[in-house]
């Protein structure tokens, strides 16, 4: 492919853009141009439309008022009834038509004909065209007729003496003398259309004879818009209007020819042209020059642009002259030295903390890395600024990054030249400490914890600062240097969460986070392959003894995990969004056994909690109705309990749900009650049927404050016309104290363990027997089952 020079290309270039924008701007304008001296010649015949209707209007108000007054005249009114002389009635019309410069003026029969016209070769017998008995009726009548092969405007109006007895016409000639008058008034052409015929047929017209056949071609008389009509050089624009508001035989057709509304645009296109002409000669003539002026300076530019593209930027132009280029190439060299100091600055902002001028996490882990490649022992240290954020609240953001700042130069201070310091966020820096072990590490922490609590000095305060560390060692809990940042930050929350000033990373410490990831991403497995299990828990009625119901509680038999209890997996399962779907699980399952329960003669309640997303959600009362209409059971047998908090997280869309879900007959209770954020005029509001004691209270009942609270409470439930369940029962004793305290129901281990489903009912059978039940222990993941399973 050839290859064009320099020269060459600004000459096409220059050429080219003058083209291109001329054509970008002369045809836009053109077509605007254009298209607005079509809309100002539309404008023109649409004001002449106007103006005739206007003005045939005024005709037709003359002709009436004249007419009117005739026929209010009582001489002639009497003529009229009396069949008076003709030449008297004749001679009456020519009076008025004379008034208003009518043409014609005529006395009709009821059936339409001519009794008396205001010329005398007219014959009472002879009718006009046009005018029918079915014309006259309705009263006054404005239209055009035909009379002699003349078009005439005329107005009929009816005669009463009183009755009607006829009709009085009065009317001007549609003719040429019209259409000159109307020309004269509008500036366009005017012709009289016929439309009687096969074809339009000018009647009258200011047009020349020769043009008249060509205005007719495409002329569209019954259209109401402006349009263009003839052939070739002879196109017009053109308007058809009607002459009366009735019958539509006659039009006047208003014409532009379109070299008149096309003069100004081609006026205009014409020194449009001419100056694009001039433009591109100018433009090659001074492409010429300027091709050959530039070459030379463009190419040593060029050539430094080279350089700078490898990376050189220490070798200036030398381009010694008084014009742009000389200009260009000091702007050049000032830019190259630019370059270099910005490129020094972008490596220093991409690695290092914009507030304290530490290094970031990616330089901090390479440096760590450098640091554990050297050194057959590191310590890496996460401190944090534990109350950074009271600061920025009390003190605002500037005081803030002022407490960073002087934190960081009190650290830096206090390390060596081996020693790693880098910035990760806000409130956290990390420490590498080469050669040192984990207690030389604790103890490098609670020196400079001490240092920051004596106070940083801000402006004229002393500010103290509250520090807490972690600590992961090299080699011992990792040998990748990103891995032992994270670990220390994870010891340094454990510190912060105990109160510490200190803590060395476990092995395993961060294994629970990773088994919650592992919870979620699988729950939606456990519950395609039935891995949940539903235990239940009996409920034991104080009164009589018996048991009166059980809680419905959930198990996950994880293939790796193990048998998996609530508080294992509920809260991953609730934070990740699909505590609704394990509800749901729990209400089927829980009802299903109720009523397999009933069905081999034992009717007991179940009760299962509601999370607060279940509260929220506004179809679950429609979904629990469905479940109990499906099993045939009644909604009493199905009791929600709901925690304190969790009503009072959206009290009013809650109490929606609550209120829904106890009008369908579904008992609930509060559980936990006493352990969350509530206020007693909440609880008067709220439509439950029963009050769940914490079991913190029942265990403690040997403490006379827990005692006092507990026999509150349960008087405060009965006051509110509540029964009470109280959680956590252990032994004889409690029941017997419950008892005698006024509380109707109890559940704990010293009453029945949580149990697989399938053995409540043997167990159930047995205590009936007198025998004490026993449950079949199963192992469980993580220890020792709660006192009170949820869910």
């Amino acid at each position: 492919m050839k290859q064009y020079g320099f020269r060459h290309k600004v000459l096409l270039l220059a050429v080219a853009l003058v083209v291109t924008t001329q054509l970008v701007t002369l045809y836009p304008v053109l077509d605007l141009i254009e298209r607005d001296a079509d809309e100002q010649a539309e404008r023109t015949v649409g004001l002449a439309g106007v103006l005739f209707t206007e003005y045939m209007q005024y005709r037709a108000d003359l002709l009436l008022r004249s007419v009117n007054v005739l026929v209010s005249d009582f001489p002639f009114k009497q003529a009229v009834a009396s069949g008076g002389d003709e030449e008297t009635i004749r001679s009456v019309l020519r009076n008025h038509a004379n008034r208003v410069e009518a043409s014609v003026a005529a006395l009709l029969d009821l059936d339409g004909t001519v009794k008396v016209s205001s010329t005398a070769d007219e014959r009472p017998v002879a009718g006009f065209p046009g005018v029918s008995p079915a014309a006259l009726e309705g009263g006054t009548r404005h239209r055009v007729i035909l009379i002699g092969g003349v078009p005439y405007q005329t107005v009929t109006v009816p005669l009463r003496a009183p009755d009607l007895r006829a009709w009085v016409m009065l009317g001007f000639p549609i003719d040429e003398a019209l259409a000159t008058h109307l020309k004269d008034l509008t500036g366009l052409d005017v012709s009289f259309v016929s439309v009687t015929g096969v074809a339009p047929r000018i009647l009258s017209s200011t047009l020349p004879e020769k043009a008249r056949a060509n205005a007719l071609v495409g002329l569209e008389p019954k259209r109401a818009d402006a349009h263009r009509a003839g052939v070739g050089g002879d196109t017009h624009i053109s308007l058809s209007r009607p002459f009366a508001d009735e019958g539509d035989e006659v039009y006047v057709a208003m014409q532009m020819p379109e070299s008149v509304a096309t003069a100004s645009y081609r006026r205009v296109r014409n020194f449009l042209y001419a100056i694009t002409g001039m433009s591109l000669l100018l433009a090659i003539s001074g492409s010429f020059w300027l091709a050959k002026t530039v070459t030379r300076p463009v190419q040593e530019l060029a050539d430094a642009a080279r350089r700078m593209r490898e990376g050189v930027y220490n070798e200036p132009i030398d381009i010694d002259t008084g014009d742009e280029f000389g200009e260009l190439a000091g702007s050049f060299n000032a830019m190259q030295e630019a370059i270099a100091d910005r490129e020094r600055r972008i490596f220093h902002q991409a690695h290092h903390d914009s507030l304290s001028g530490l290094p970031n996490r990616e330089l901090t882990v390479g440096l760590l890395r450098d640091a554990v490649e050297r050194h057959a022992q590191v310590a890496v240290v996460s401190l944090g600024l534990d109350r950074l954020g009271g600061i920025v609240s009390s003190l605002g953001h500037r005081a803030g990054d002022e407490v960073v700042k002087l934190a960081a130069s009190a650290l830096r201070a206090r390390l060596g030249d081996t020693d790693v310091l880098g910035h990760l966020s806000a409130h956290e820096f990390v420490i590498g400490l080469p050669g040192r072990d984990a207690r030389e590490a604790v103890e490098w922490i609670e020196y400079q914890a001490d240092a920051l609590r004596a106070g940083v000095r801000l402006s004229n305060a002393n500010i103290s600062l509250q520090a807490t560390g972690g600590v992961a060692c090299y080699p011992e809990h990792s040998r990748d240097a990103a891995e032992l940042c994270r670990r220390a930050s994870s010891a340094r929350a454990e510190a912060f969460a105990r109160h510490q000033t200190a803590a060395v990373y476990r092995l395993g410490q961060d294994d629970r986070s990773l088994q919650q990831i592992k919870i979620v991403g699988d729950f939606p497995r456990a519950l395609r392959d039935r891995e949940l299990e539903l235990y239940v828990q009996p409920k034991l009625e104080l009164a009589t003894g018996e048991i009166c119901g059980a809680e419905a509680l959930v198990r996950w038999q994880h293939p790796e995990l193990g048998l998996l209890l609530p508080d294992a997996f509920i809260s991953a399962v609730e934070q990740a969004g699909s505590i609704a779907h394990l509800t749901r699980w729990v209400l089927r399952e829980a009802v299903a056994r109720c009523a397999a329960w009933r069905n081999q003669g034992t009717v007991l309640g179940v009760a299962v909690n509601i999370s607060v997303d279940d509260l929220v959600d506004e179809y679950l009362p429609y979904f629990l109705l469905d479940l109990m209409q499906k099993h045939q059971l009644a909604p009493h047998a199905l009791t929600l309990e709901v925690t304190e908090s969790a009503i009072m997280h959206n009290v009013h869309k809650s109490l929606a749900v609550v209120n829904c879900i106890h009008e369908l007959g579904f008992r609930l209770a509060i559980d936990d009650f006493g352990t969350g954020h509530s206020a007693l005029s909440q609880l008067r509001r709220l439509p439950v049927d029963e009050l769940k004691i914490d079991k913190t209270f029942v265990m403690r009942a040997d403490d006379p404050r827990d005692d006092a609270i507990l026999r509150s409470t349960i008087g405060l439930a009965h006051e509110l016309g509540l029964s009470v369940v109280a959680e956590g029962v252990e032994d004889d004793a409690a029941i017997a104290r419950l008892a005698a305290l006024g509380c109707e129901h109890a559940q704990g281990y010293g009453i029945g363990k949580p149990m697989p489903h399938e053995q409540f009912l043997p167990w159930l059978a047995q205590r009936r027997r007198g025998g004490r039940a026993s449950v079949v222990a199963l192992p469980l993941a993580g220890g020792a089952e709660p006192a009170a399973a949820r869910r």
